[in-house]
């Protein structure tokens, strides 16, 4: 074994801190207790039951609770219950209570086309199924746009998850200082959705496969105190998630549990000067000012040829985007023939209102 490993099951873990001189994390406990761990490896889920803001939520006398952390102690014999939304917690909640109570779904438009499932809801307890949309909440129930009013001891909401937020500053903590809000003030942006850049010896672990990269990180650490992923290599990253998503048809969105990045972007033709040479190119960029080192870190993809031997012998390079020309770097050749690029300081695309300013150290 390269660590020994204490497990954190039972009890909430209220702050994690990271320690730069001794390379450790101490983490604290709600009964109090400090802990202090070489690594960290976290599998709480990020994400919190969300609730929509609908007219009249807080006049509502009856209990209300979202369908993906219901009270274990709720008895549902003789309530009506309605459900808001219909997501996966929804539909096991729906199925546990309908044996015991009468349960009344007001869904989200069908977002997609299924074969008839007749049989199988004959099967089931009998559900109602409310189609008109919501008007507004009463203090004893449910109105809908149609006008009808349906009266409900009890609301669940079924209506998804989203990205908790309105931590303390103090939850999370990493070297000099940093904490998890300003080091994702623009969204959420692990390195393969595992690591974070300014958190070292942190893993999230989220399934099978991130449990064998951290294993993998953890065999690279023999003999080592530190191991963090660099920022250039997490912002390439996001850069591909965000910059090369698909592009589908729009459709109507029932809520919205995610946001795009708000970092400065570019896509267009440029110049590219390798060993003295001038290469028309098109590139997508993006960047944004680094809350570790404070300095602008920018970073993207070039399209076209590039002299690979010339590559082989010298990364560094420059890059014009109209009169603009800053010195660059190629990273690496992705496996579309096209090649990752990055830079520190002024981007070669405007920054228009952009405003710097450096953490202290």
């Amino acid at each position: 074994m390269i660590h020994d490993v204490f497990t954190v099951g039972d009890r909430e873990v209220v702050a994690s801190v990271f320690d730069d001189d001794t390379d450790t994390w101490a983490l604290t406990t709600g009964d109090g207790q400090t802990h202090h761990s070489r690594v960290v490896v976290t599998a709480a889920s990020p994400f919190v039951p969300w609730t929509p803001n609908l007219p009249g939520r807080n006049d509502f006398r009856g209990t209300t609770f979202p369908a993906a952390a219901p009270d274990p102690d709720f008895d549902p014999a003789g309530k009506r219950i309605a459900v808001i939304g219909a997501d996966a917690a929804a539909g096991r909640l729906i199925e546990r209570l309908s044996a015991a109570a009468s349960v009344t779904v007001f869904p989200h438009p069908p977002r997609r086309v299924v074969p008839a499932i007749g049989r199988w809801r004959r099967r089931q307890p009998p559900v109602g199924v409310v189609a008109s949309p919501i008007d507004t909440l009463t203090p004893s129930g449910i109105r809908t746009r149609d006008g009808v009013h349906h009266d409900a001891d009890v609301i669940a909401y079924g209506t998804g998850l989203a990205i908790r937020d309105h931590l303390p500053d103090d939850t999370l903590v990493g070297a000099r200082g940093l904490t998890i809000q300003q080091a994702w003030h623009d969204g959420t942006e692990p390195y393969l959705g595992v690591a974070m850049h300014g958190f070292p010896n942190y893993f999230l672990l989220n399934g099978p496969d991130t449990a064998r990269y951290i294993a993998r990180c953890l065999r690279l650490m023999a003999g080592y105190s530190r191991i963090e992923v660099r920022r250039s290599s997490q912002q390439v990253f996001n850069e591909r998630v965000y910059l090369r998503r698909p592009r589908l048809r729009p459709t109507a969105s029932a809520y919205e549990l995610s946001f795009g990045p708000r970092d400065d972007a570019y896509d267009g033709t440029a110049t590219l000067t390798v060993a003295g040479a001038d290469h028309p190119v098109r590139v997508r960029l993006t960047g944004h000012v680094d809350p570790i080192d404070g300095q602008y870190h920018w970073q993207g993809t070039v399209f076209g040829q590039l002299p690979a031997d010339v590559l082989k012998q010298s990364r560094a390079v420059t890059l014009a985007v109209g009169e603009r020309s800053v010195p660059a770097r190629i990273t690496e050749q992705t496996p579309q023939n096209t090649h990752s690029i990055a830079g520190v300081g002024a981007p070669p695309f405007a920054l228009a209102g952009a405003e710097f300013s450096a953490i202290s150290r």
